[in-house]
């Protein structure tokens, strides 16, 4: 039985639920109730007290301890343990106080307990009370609702944040080399460790003709979506395809229909596309170099980063030298292209600042003179397990913090004589002569049997 009642503006009447046998006793309280603003539902039994709380959803239950069915302790441990529907608040009705122990099992049941003779005026200041907790909770309970559905959307942004950020470290990933240029004259080996998913770093080499191979490694600063972006697109922009660049090979309509643009021409150009943007502060070094097979001859120009390091096959190490601004810091700025020469057993390093700059636990930087011993160490490997040892080197000395910034080892061995213009062959072999050994003992492989193109490493 349903009797609506007023209720006040703004928000629904509270629903009342009066559990018990229709008798004088509950028709007094009942009609101390009437006139107070709330819905008033009557059920006789403890079956039908629990289908009225599943349709109505009362705020408040008020119980007879003698409701038929099986009294209303029971209905109360029902309710409260899964056996029907919760109210936010449960009262209890008692004909005699000493009927239930203050401090006992069942009176813990319930969040008030009446006794007769009820009072009109005890009851209603109670009901107002009770009204104002149920009025709480509700008021909670639409607080937690707002929130998990806050929740659920930022969930779900974050969600749609973490594909984009796997779409941009899986171009990222792909734009590293998958196969390496497979020569008789050169092997080349890389490793490449981010410090999180998304990485400033990036690395190269390829075959730009038949005579010059490139290379080259960048570092953007800072860190995260904007700096993979920025290492994206210059990856891109570095290509060997003249159909994706002519950053590095101009088109030409003379013969051989292309001009290699030397590596300080190269980095003047990327200064102008790059400027800095004094918003964000982001710039980015790099390392651009062009080995000529024939020759042995390494060009290469800097913008602000570390000159790459050579060790002949005595195990003495030279830094190349150079240096310059880093992408964007001067307009119009000018940098120097220098060139070395390579010989057979000569292993040269590029690696970015990651790798020097690695910190130990105590804050002592990898340094210099460790990195040049860790090359030293390695130099009796094959090169692969050489910068592999390397950068194993390098973390191990950051210890349990790992390491804090981006890292990029890119080596190659010359391993081939390497002849002249006129002299012999680009492969090296002159002569029927059979294919030299290598500073490591082991002798120099076909193009058919390399296995230094390797995926992505650490």
């Amino acid at each position: 039985m349903t009797n609506g009642v007023g209720g006040g503006a703004g928000r629904p009447r509270l629903t009342v639920l009066l559990a018990g046998r229709e008798e004088p006793a509950l028709a007094a309280f009942r009609s101390i109730l009437d006139g107070l603003g709330f819905t008033l539902v009557q059920a006789g039994s403890v079956a039908e007290a629990e289908t009225a709380c599943r349709e109505h959803q009362p705020g408040v239950v008020v119980v007879r301890e003698d409701l038929p069915g099986g009294g209303g302790i029971a209905l109360g441990r029902r309710l409260r343990e899964g056996g029907g529907e919760s109210p936010s608040f449960l009262v209890l009705l008692l004909d005699e106080e000493a009927r239930l122990p203050a401090n006992g099992p069942d009176v813990a049941l319930f969040d008030d307990v009446l006794c007769r003779p009820w009072k009109a005026v005890e009851i209603r200041a109670r009901l107002r009370t009770w009204e104002r907790v149920v009025r709480l909770q509700q008021d909670l309970q639409a607080g937690l609702n707002r929130l998990a559905a806050a929740n659920s959307l930022i969930v779900q942004a974050n969600e749609r944040m973490k594909k984009d950020l796997y779409a941009v470290a899986k171009i990222q990933t792909s734009l590293l080399p998958s196969t390496l240029p497979a020569l008789d004259q050169a092997e080349f080996a890389w490793v490449y460790k981010p410090r999180s998913e998304l990485a400033g770093d990036g690395l190269n080499v390829f075959r730009l003709d038949e005579r010059q191979v490139a290379c080259y490694v960048l570092d953007v600063s800072g860190s995260g979506t904007s700096a993979a972006l920025l290492s994206v697109s210059l990856s891109r922009l570095l290509s060997p395809f003249p159909a994706q660049s002519t950053l590095l090979k101009e088109l030409t309509e003379t013969s051989p229909g292309y001009r290699l643009r030397p590596p300080a021409e190269v980095l003047a150009e990327l200064n102008r596309s790059f400027p800095l943007d004094l918003e964000t502060n982001m710039f980015f070094t790099i390392l651009y170099g062009i080995f000529d097979l024939r020759s042995g001859v390494f060009r290469y120009a800097s913008a602000g980063h570390p000159m790459p390091i050579v060790l002949d096959r005595q195990g003495r190490a030279r830094t190349l030298t150079g240096g310059g601004y880093p992408i964007g810091f001067v307009d119009e700025a000018r940098f120097a292209c220098r060139q070395t020469h390579l010989h057979p057993g000569d292993r040269m390093f590029l690696f970015s600042d990651g790798l020097v700059e690695a910190m130990s636990p105590a804050r002592v930087p990898f340094g210099k003179g460790p990195m040049i011993e860790a090359m030293r160490s390695s130099a009796a490997l094959p090169l692969k397990q050489g910068v592999e040892r390397i950068l194993a080197a390098a973390e191990a000395w950051c210890g349990e913090a790992g390491l804090h910034d981006d890292v990029s080892l890119l080596a190659f061995d010359v391993k081939a004589p390497l002849s002249r213009p006129g002299k012999g062959n680009a492969g090296g072999k002159a002569g029927g002569r059979s294919r030299p050994r290598s500073r490591h003992g082991w002798r120099a492989s076909p193009p058919h049997s390399r296995t230094s193109g390797r995926r992505r490493t650490g």
